[in-house]
This record gives structure tokens, C-alpha cells and sequence, in this order.
């Protein structure tokens, strides 16, 4: 995984999941990683520091489509190339897995399943996340986008492998999956998420008595981007600031990088948010230690994200608080609402709508014995 360089995001603990498993099963497990990778993470896992490049990062986002389209070929040539020293160096493997696959590796491993499979490893399961489907207004219907040509075609040539076993299209959301399959006709396997319950909390949450008029705590976790409206989430909370400066909630923000709209625009952290003894804010990436303690805390995590984003994709910090017993607040009509309602428990707000994401909270704290 080229992206596993720090505790952003959720690659660290996806990975570590996944490691566990294999490891308490008897495997021998090996991780090739970013060459940047933090040096903590590289000692914890024994990563092999193998890519120059992660294709998330944004670097090839140029406003010429000519450029975009080159750098597509341009990086799978780099996957193509660093892949074969990491499996020079590891000797043969059973099983490689990739954690999150996109156009920007799979060309570069249809070519190394044609060079490799079978001599120095014996199965590909490639976890496709990202939707490439196009909603209509009410996400009952959907189309591909022109770009998405490729990687039908990419899919396809995997097609033969498919069937005999050898390479696994694999997804974690059901919606997604049905997608791809939609689009290059090819089958797509449904894996849970691996990131693991804390058992911690649900100790917590079981066992301990909730004191009276102890404050509602609130809590956002991740990479503070727009697609998961925490601008939605602070409009809301200096709504009901400013109409009960002593509103019994705690509110745990993480906003650790930059955050800027659809339109380029900078959402900067509001002064009421700084000012208010009601408010934690966390400007800077949490370890998994730190970040588990925080969601610890958590009363009701707030996840009100945005539906052309998420109405298909899903969320490993929903699944790390169903897992926990930590309710939620969640948008309607998504895979959030969906998980929700079927092993989780809380409320639903309206899509890119901070008044009523405000009702809900305050809902939240009247309710929160019950």
C-alpha cells in the first residue's frame, strides 16, 4: 500500500487489522509501504519501504485531462517496476492483498499477474473502494463516467482469473461492489471491515453507571475534509452556542488539515469554536492509542457526511462505533444509515443540512439516558 505513511487516514489501522488476523491464523505477513513511511509504524510492522509514490495524495490533479490520463500510465509504470523489487525481495508469496486499488495500480497488476502468477505468488485479492457511478438527483439510478472506459476494460482482463480463483475483485460496501460489477460484468466479493470493536469501550458503555447532568460528548474523528461536512458539524454547534452558551455537550473535533470546499474555497475553524470551553479541538493526526482514547469519550459520534460522497462508501470510524456501542448521528439514505440500522444504533440528519443537524444533537443530549 504506496499510502501507508503515517496514521492518517485509516490505512494504519486497516493494515493493522489485517495483519492481526494472518498473524493469529500462523501466516508469515509482509508489508511494503510508502518509502516516507513514519519510522514508528515501519518498526511496528517490519515494513518494506517500497513506493515513491501515493497516487491519493494529490499529485497528479492537473487541470490539463491530458496530463491526468498520461499520469495514470506514468504511475502504474512506477507500481509495475517497485512491485517487482518487493517480490525479489520477499521470494515467493501465497496470497497479495491490496488494501485500495484504483486505475492508478490495477493496469500495473494485470501486467504482473501476466508476468508472475503462479511463479511468485498464487492469488491477487485487490479491494476496490472508490465508486466510479454517477447518481441521479435522488440515488435511485446510476451511470459511469467517460473516464471509467479504462477501467471496465482493466476489470474485464481480470475476468478469466476471476473465475478460477486466482485474482479476487473484493469490495466492503455492498453498493460499490454491485457498481462494478454493473460495469465490467465481472464478479465482486463483499469482505466485513476489519477494524476491530474496542473491546474497551463496550466494557465501558455495559458496565459503568452514566452520572446525572454529566455533559453529552460529542466526537468527529478522521481527515477533516469537506466530504464529511465537518463544516456542517461546527455551523451547528455555534448555532447552539449562541443560543446556550452553557449547553451541557462536550464536543471533540479533530481538524487536522486545511479544509477547503468544492469550490477551492478555505473553510477556516470559526472563533466560537476556539473560544468555547465546550469544545476540544485536536489540529493534528492522532496515533491509533490517541485516537482509540478519544473514541473512548465518545457519547454520540457525529458523521454527518456528504451523501454524493458517501451514499455509497463506508465509513471505518461507523463501523469502529457499532462495533464499540457508541451511537451515532449519521446521514439519511447512505451506507452509513444503512449499517446503522442494521448493527448500529442512532439518528439520522438530513443531507448537508446543519439546522437540522443541530435539533439532533440537542435530541442527543435530552435522550442520551435513555
Amino acid at each position: 500500500e504506496e499510502a501507508l505513511i503515517n496514521y492518517e487516514g485509516h490505512y494504519y489501522t486497516w493494515i493493522k487489522a489485517i495483519r492481526r488476523i494472518h498473524l493469529d491464523a500462523g501466516c508469515e505477513v509482509y508489508i511494503a509501504g510508502n518509502k516516507k513511511i513514519d519510522s514508528r509504524i515501519r518498526e511496528e510492522f517490519q515494513v518494506l519501504p517500497a513506493y515513491s509514490h501515493n497516487n491519493w495524495s494529490g499529485i497528479y490533479n492537473h487541470k490539463n485531462p491530458l496530463r491526468r490520463y498520461l499520469n495514470v500510465f506514468l504511475h502504474n509504470h512506477r507500481v509495475w517496476k517497485q512491485t517487482k523489487a518487493v517480490l525479489k525481495e520477499t521470494g515467493p508469496v501465497d496470497c497479495i492483498l491490496l488494501p485500495s486499488a484504483r486505475i492508478y495500480q490495477l493496469i500495473a497488476w494485470r501486467v504482473l499477474c501476466k508476468q508472475f502468477l503462479h511463479k511468485r505468488f498464487n492469488r491477487l485479492v485487490a479491494f476496490i473502494l472508490m465508486s466510479e457511478a454517477v447518481y441521479n438527483k435522488d440515488f435511485t439510478s446510476f451511470h459511469f463516467k467517460r473516464t471509467s472506459k479504462l477501467l471496465k476494460t482493466v476489470l474485464k482482463g481480470f475476468g478469466k482469473n476471476v473465475e478460477k480463483g486466482e485474482v479476487v475483485l473484493a469490495g466492503d460496501s455492498h453498493i460499490t461492489s454491485r457498481e462494478y460489477e454493473t460495469l465490467a460484468d465481472v464478479k465482486f466479493r463483499v469482505f466485513p471491515s476489519p477494524a476491530a470493536g474496542l473491546n474497551a469501550v463496550v466494557n465501558a458503555k455495559t458496565n459503568n453507571v452514566r452520572p446525572a447532568g454529566k455533559p453529552c460528548t460529542f466526537v468527529i474523528l478522521g481527515v477533516s475534509v469537506f466530504d464529511k461536512g465537518i463544516d456542517l458539524l461546527q455551523d451547528a454547534i455555534v448555532s447552539l452556542l449562541s443560543a446556550n452558551n452553557e449547553l451541557n455537550a462536550k464536543f471533540i473535533i479533530q481538524w487536522s488539515v486545511p479544509t477547503f470546499d468544492y469550490n477551492f474555497k478555505a473553510v477556516p475553524i470559526s472563533d466560537t469554536l476556539r473560544q468555547s470551553k465546550q469544545v476540544l479541538l485536536i489540529e493534528r493526526v492522532l496515533d491509533d492509542n490517541e485516537y482509540n482514547d478519544y473514541l473512548q469519550q465518545a457519547d454520540v459520534l457525529v458523521l454527518p457526511y456528504r451523501r454524493k460522497i458517501y451514499f455509497n462508501r463506508i465509513s471505518g470510524v461507523a463501523i469502529e462505533a457499532a462495533c464499540s456501542g457508541i451511537p451515532m448521528i449519521v446521514t439519511e439514505n447512505t451506507w452509513l444509515s444503512e449499517a446503522m440500522d442494521q448493527f448500529g444504533a442512532g439518528v439520522k440528519v438530513k443531507d448537508e443540512d446543519a439546522g437540522d443537524l443541530a435539533e439532533k444533537i440537542i435530541y442527543c443530549i435530552e435522550n442520551i439516558e435513555n
